[in-house]
């Protein structure tokens, strides 16, 4: 009988510990489908390199939202990406996206830069103004000459 209270005891410790490990990962991971709060814009661009789903979306250095999406056109040859964008943020219609990184050796973000137009974005609107990453190597050799 002693024997099958500790049992009892050390089984209910362990189902404590496994639920706080599940609560704990859900809790922790960042959520890739555009909540509620959030209304998804597309972008298409010609080299998206370090960017993958999850990655922050600044403007002015502030987060404003996380890439939920990243395919290829096959037809176009371009990678089309979708964001997931704070409804409070309204984007410009002429407003330009950039992939740039956060120094020479950083990741890479996703940066808006607003535009003047008085017209705004509507939910699932293209970005008309893209400006794909960079590549280090191709920029060296372009300076050097070969």
């Amino acid at each position: 009988m002693k024997g099958q209270v500790l049992e009892t005891i050390i089984g209910a410790f362990v189902l404590i510990i496994a639920g706080w490990f599940v609560y704990s990962v859900v809790s922790k991971s960042e959520d890739i489908f555009p909540a509620q709060n959030e209304t998804t814009y597309r972008a298409s661009f010609s080299n998206i390199s370090g960017i993958k789903i999850g990655t922050h979306i600044r403007l002015a250095g502030v987060n404003i939202g996380k890439v939920v999406a990243v395919s290829l056109d096959i037809d176009r040859y371009m990678a089309d990406m979708v964001l997931a964008i704070d409804n409070k943020v309204k984007i410009p219609e002429d407003s330009e996206i950039i992939i740039t990184s956060e120094g020479l050796l950083g990741s890479n973000f996703v940066s808006i830069t607003p535009g003047g137009s008085e017209d705004f974005l509507e939910p699932n609107d293209q970005f008309i103004y893209t400006q794909g990453a960079l590549n280090l190597n191709n920029l060296i050799q372009k300076f050097s000459g070969n």
